[in-house]
């Protein structure tokens, strides 16, 4: 993702807009609007101005701006940075060019991921974020903003929670039902029937590994 549009992602979470942002940090209106029309980015020490404001670590700038390279990145030996994906990924794009999307990270324990799977890190299974939205599953604990892992790597099967796209919803977070020649989408509140797919179009992006409270 684009330093730019990670930036707008940024500052759209906060509710901010350049005048605020510029107050906040410090830096010129001119620059961050330079920055945001893509004519520009910032050197590291503004870049450290713009993280210190927005409560973005050091470590996830260098990643988001490819100043290092997350393949070669590494926190403590038990940690890993998994990328956040943008709200607005369009639909039809390959997990393997996720990365394009991503507008941040956060850190999980290895062990962690290691125990939900029953895989460990070593496998090398691609991990993704996505935030939830909405109110469809709070029967399983899943509620507006959560942080949602998932793996594109590992075997849906029935019962699974995964991540869906359907070409009329986009991504969204359903249990998954095979059932003969159907697949059902289940929500987890009484309010939303199920979907049940027959010839319409839809893909299993992945597998959601947990999700984790983030309000």
């Amino acid at each position: 993702m684009a330093f730019k549009d990670w930036l707008q992602e940024k500052m759209k979470e906060k509710n901010w807009n350049q005048v605020q942002l510029a107050h906040a940090s410090g830096v010129s209106q001119a620059a961050i609007c330079r920055w945001l029309k893509g004519e520009r980015e910032p050197d590291i020490t503004t870049l450290q101005k713009i993280g210190k404001t927005l409560k973005i670590p050091d470590w996830e700038l260098l990643l988001i701006t490819g100043i290092v390279n997350r393949d070669v990145f590494s926190l403590d030996d038990d940690d890993i940075a998994i990328p956040i994906l943008s709200s607005k990924i369009p639909c039809g794009i390959a997990e393997n060019d996720f990365d394009a999307y991503t507008v941040g990270y956060e850190v999980f324990k290895k062990s962690l991921i290691q125990m939900k799977t029953g895989n460990s890190y070593q496998d090398k299974i691609r991990l993704f974020i996505v935030r939830a939205k909405g109110d469809s599953m709070t029967g399983k604990g899943i509620t507006e903003n959560d942080l949602v892992i998932f793996s594109p790597d590992l075997q849906t099967i029935s019962g699974d929670i995964a991540i869906i796209e359907l070409e009329d919803l986009g991504l969204c977070i359903k249990e998954v039902i095979f059932q003969d020649q159907a697949v059902i989408l289940k929500s987890a509140n009484p309010k939303y029937d199920p979907i049940i797919l027959i010839d319409k179009p839809a893909r299993i992006v992945g597998k959601v590994i947990m999700h984790v409270g983030y309000h």
